[in-house]
């Protein structure tokens, strides 16, 4: 998604794949061993997977180490990556912007972190409970994850009007709670800057941000001299076998989430600021104050021993010192922005492909974009040599000697539970909340398992074992650690980072196991229809007439759900088809359990063993889809409920 929205394991193996490098002096970072490297890491993976280009980035405080582009930004045209001028669409580190221009409004005392966002907003309001800019800033807002027609095409007009606003912010989740990966809760503070100045968040990040640092070719949204400069959107299959998709603006909802367009010149500018302490040749971007806040870890840890998350960005923990991160992904574009303040290094990368070729989870979309994204294994291969170039270029050039930068922090949730016992189940991933029936499916496969391995230690995902080291707090042989907490009966866990919140629930709550079920289910169901002939047994005869009439109201309903739902509720404020699909799929629900249950309990007939079999199968089938169905949580007169 916008942010590195990667699955459960992904995480994890990625997580783990940054080992540490053996304790030495740093190497300086002369430019022609930099650029040696970053060719032999770059060239050969961009070869390998078919990518048609990146740009590489590497500064120090007092100036750009390298920044080199590689490949073409556009086949058609065979236009070359420029680090100059080609713009890269750096998605989510948009948001770490975002939060700068925030923290200037409270410098200035136009905006307060702990007064409800709803005293801000002029052009929409937040339905239900009291957010927070501090909640927003630390995703904690609990919005829905879904981004199903929060984008336009390059040429498509991105706002929104006050209704649809409002009809979309509503948190599903606890605000204030734990932290989940929030594009929308981003996109209301947006909102709030917005409204607070007057002024168009475009407009507000050119003039506090891009010109201040000399930004000049950055951009939020459509840049005025069109796609000229702009890198292309590509989904790559493999070497030889890349397809375009469409280039994609922010909507009002999520402006402030991403959608910043910027060259590798650019980038170096922004992560020399950072290493600056938010000052860049004469010009501060951010007080001494507000950049500490900035880059507060505590405020957002998960636990005492664990790296912390800051305003947007989040610290990563791998003995270099401080360091933190951010990561972009759009369709057609890869991003990752990494400073190693200690270190005084700061890396940034882009390429082209690796994600999905539209945020959508309407029906028509989610097939096609899933076909869309299978790719050769050397494709994989080549793709994540890019991703994990940082941590390579790391490896190489910063040695992992320094002390772990979390150990003295304080907790910011309360601790209770003192050993493995009680942990174990499956987690899944906070920042997956959604009101999308089709986005839940896909979040129920998500679910990483905790297993005991031993008195004192625990498995997760088959990743392990960690060791028990003090309250809730577990660490592996490479020093990750995850964390654990209890939050009102509510049981989370933190894996290598504070943000990577995973929260444990059961069979019922996450029923993953039902997609599988429920065309198994459908198909014994459907088996009864032969029996529609006026010759079959009376009792089969109205199984069947029920089955039909149950099956054809449930699926057409589920169709319309997964297809239409977000369409019309919250961009339309459609409810009336909605309830019509939903009552029609209700009540074909309950023709099936009538018929089940009609079947078992109706006097039995002159149908044989084989046919009461039969019947019988049919019968319990119809009865286990509307349990599904039920468990599945379609609301039918409350559009905005779970």
């Amino acid at each position: 998604m916008i942010g590195p929205r990667l699955t459960s394991l992904t995480m994890i193996t990625a997580l783990t794949a940054s080992g540490a490098v053996a304790a030495g002096a740093q190497p300086a970072l002369e430019r022609g061993a930099v650029e040696s490297y970053v060719d032999s890491q770059i060239l050969p993976a961009l070869k390998q997977s078919g990518v048609p280009g990146a740009v590489v980035v590497i500064v120090r405080r007092a100036g750009t180490v390298l920044a080199k582009g590689y490949g073409v930004a556009d086949l058609n045209r065979h236009m070359p990556v420029d680090p100059d001028r080609t713009l890269f669409d750096i998605a989510s580190i948009g948001k770490t912007m975002t939060a700068i221009v925030t923290l200037q409004l409270v410098d200035e005392g136009r905006l307060d972190l702990d007064t409800d966002v709803d005293r801000y907003l002029k052009s929409a309001s937040v339905r239900g409970p009291r957010v927070t800019l501090r909640m927003l800033l630390g995703h904690r807002g609990g919005f829905d994850s879904d981004l199903t027609d929060l984008f336009v095409p390059f040429d498509g007009n991105p706002s929104m009007s006050r209704a649809e606003l409002s009809r979309l912010l509503r948190p599903i989740a606890p605000p204030g709670r734990v932290t989940a990966y929030d594009n929308q809760g981003y996109g209301v503070i947006g909102l709030v800057l917005r409204d607070v100045t007057g002024e168009s968040l475009p407009e507000l990040f050119r003039r506090r941000l891009f010109e201040p640092l000399g930004m000049t070719g950055a951009v939020l949204g459509r840049p005025v001299d069109g796609d000229a400069r702009l890198a292309r959107c590509y989904v790559v299959h493999s070497p030889g076998d890349v397809s375009r998709c469409r280039y994609w603006l922010y909507r009002d909802a999520i402006m402030g989430a991403g959608g910043v367009a910027a060259a590798g010149h650019d980038m170096a500018l922004y992560m020399r600021m950072l290493l600056n302490g938010g000052t860049l040749n004469g010009h501060r971007v951010l007080s001494a104050h507000a950049f500490s806040d900035l880059t507060n870890f505590d405020d957002y840890r998960f636990n005492p021993g664990m790296p912390g998350m800051g305003r947007a960005f989040t610290q990563l923990e791998e003995f270099r010192g401080l360091e933190y991160a951010h990561g972009g992904a759009m369709p057609g574009f890869s991003s990752l922005m990494t400073i190693y303040p200690d270190a005084d290094v700061g890396v940034f990368i882009s390429f082209l492909g690796g994600q999905l070729p539209s945020y959508n989870a309407r029906l028509s979309d989610l097939v096609p974009d899933f076909l869309a994204m299978q790719m050769s294994a050397a494709a994989r291969r080549g793709i994540a040599g890019l991703q994990f170039f940082t941590e390579h270029f790391v490896d190489r050039f910063i040695p992992a000697d320094m002390p772990r930068s979390s150990a003295d922090a304080r907790p910011s949730v309360a601790q209770t539970l003192e050993s493995p016992s009680g942990l174990t189940g499956d987690y899944y991933p906070t920042e997956q909340e959604t009101r999308s029936l089709g986005l839940r499916m896909v979040g129920w496969l998500a679910g990483i398992p905790v297993m005991r391995a031993g008195d004192n230690s625990l498995t997760v995902a088959g990743q392990g074992p960690y060791h028990l080291i003090g309250p809730n707090l577990f660490e592996n042989s490479k020093r990750q650690r995850i964390a654990f907490a209890d939050l009102a009966g509510d049981q989370f866990m933190a894996v290598h980072l504070s943000p990577a919140v995973y929260e444990r629930k059961n069979w019922l709550q996450e029923p993953g196991w039902s997609l599988l079920a429920f065309p198994l289910l459908f198909i014994v169901v459907l088996s009864a229809l032969p029996h529609l002939r006026r010759n079959s047994p009376p009792r089969l005869r109205q199984l069947a007439i029920r089955s039909a009439i149950g099956l054809a109201a449930l699926v057409a309903g589920l169709c319309c759900e997964l297809q239409f739902a977000r369409e019309l509720i919250i961009g339309r404020g459609d409810i009336v088809l909605p309830l019509v699909w939903r009552t029609a799929a209700w009540c074909g629900a309950g023709i099936l359990l009538l018929g089940g249950f009609g079947f078992v309990f109706r006097p039995a007939g002159a149908i044989g063993s084989w046919g009461f079999a039969h019947g019988l199968s049919v019968a319990l089938a119809a009865i286990a889809l509307m349990f599904i169905w039920a468990l599945w949580s379609i609301p039918l007169l409350s559009v905005f409920a779970r």
